[in-house]
């Protein structure tokens, strides 16, 4: 790129650059001469990569960005991807639109919203995006309620997004012809100011499976107290006693943690708790029976 002043929006834009940019420092027959060497590559109507610039998916979203005007943010899965949340790929483009009727625009999913906060807005890597509490509320929509959950507790965890602030959205898109807003509320009202979302995404998939095997859903990060001090147990049936425990190998590597969590679980047992302790190596059915024959066991005492 010879022109400085077009290279500096290209560094700032993952290689791009629009139409009204480029007028700006170039003739419009510069322009034209540069699109037909391929100096300038059109990626979308008004939007072109430098020639050269490796092709990447955070590119094409800011192009679909940049494509459908000021009023557009990427969103949705694709808000999910930017933000790394378990289970969105960063595959597609997903945008949200305010304001008038978008423009259609090849390969990429338009939303159109007429809910616009600017609180709701964000910047990731130079990408206009919905911000992770809206984007939560959004992907209540396209994506099943138990991934939902999952990501809420991941950005909880990660502490990207607070439950005031889900709270929050969620409200200002109440009422509005959002029946997905519901999903979200029941969502919330599993998690109190107190909630932990626990510590791994394993307990979370532990839970799911035995949600699925229409086992009662168990407590996660269940508070018990131990002599002078309070412990969590990653997953709990308290009124049965029955303790789930994730042992990773990651999180319990060394012998003084190993001794520990024997110790920890010794005191269960005395107190009266049926401890299953399961790993990464652990197949779903033995989980799901292991936990089912606890609680009949528990049930039947």
């Amino acid at each position: 790129m010879s022109d400085p002043r077009l290279a500096g929006f290209a560094r700032s834009q993952h290689g791009l650059v629009t139409r009204s940019q480029a007028l700006d420092v170039l003739p419009r027959s510069t322009l034209h001469k540069w699109v037909h060497a391929r100096r300038l590559e059109p990626v979308h109507r008004g939007v072109y990569r430098i020639a050269g610039t490796p092709e990447t998916w955070r590119q094409r979203l800011l192009a679909a960005c940049l494509a459908a005007g000021p009023e557009a943010f990427a969103s949705f899965r694709s808000a999910a991807a930017l933000y790394e949340l378990e289970g969105f790929p960063a595959a597609g483009c997903e945008l949200t639109h305010f304001g008038r009727r978008p423009s259609v625009i090849a390969g990429v999913t338009i939303h159109e919203s007429s809910v616009f906060d600017p609180d709701h807005f964000a910047r990731v890597d130079g990408i206009p995006v919905t911000t992770v509490a809206r984007s939560l509320c959004d992907l209540t929509a396209v994506a099943r309620p138990w991934t939902v959950e999952r990501a809420v507790d991941e950005a909880l965890r990660r502490k990207i997004v607070t439950l005031r602030s889900l709270r929050r959205v969620a409200e200002s898109l109440d009422g509005r012809g959002r029946l997905r807003c519901t999903v979200m509320r029941t969502i919330l009202e599993h998690r109190d100011a107190g909630y932990d979302p626990g510590e791994s995404e394993p307990e979370r998939r532990i839970a799911e499976l035995l949600v699925r095997a229409a086992l009662p859903e168990p407590a996660r990060q269940h508070r018990v107290r131990l002599g002078n001090r309070e412990i969590r147990i990653d997953l709990c049936y308290p009124a049965e006693k029955v303790a789930i425990e994730f042992d990773s190998w990651a999180f319990h590597s060394g012998r003084q943690s190993f001794d520990a969590d024997r110790a920890r679980s010794n005191e269960l047992v005395v107190l009266g708790f049926a401890v299953l302790h399961f790993t990464s190596r652990s197949g779903d059915q033995a989980i799901v029976d292991a936990v089912r024959g606890a609680l009949r066991r528990a049930s039947a005492s």
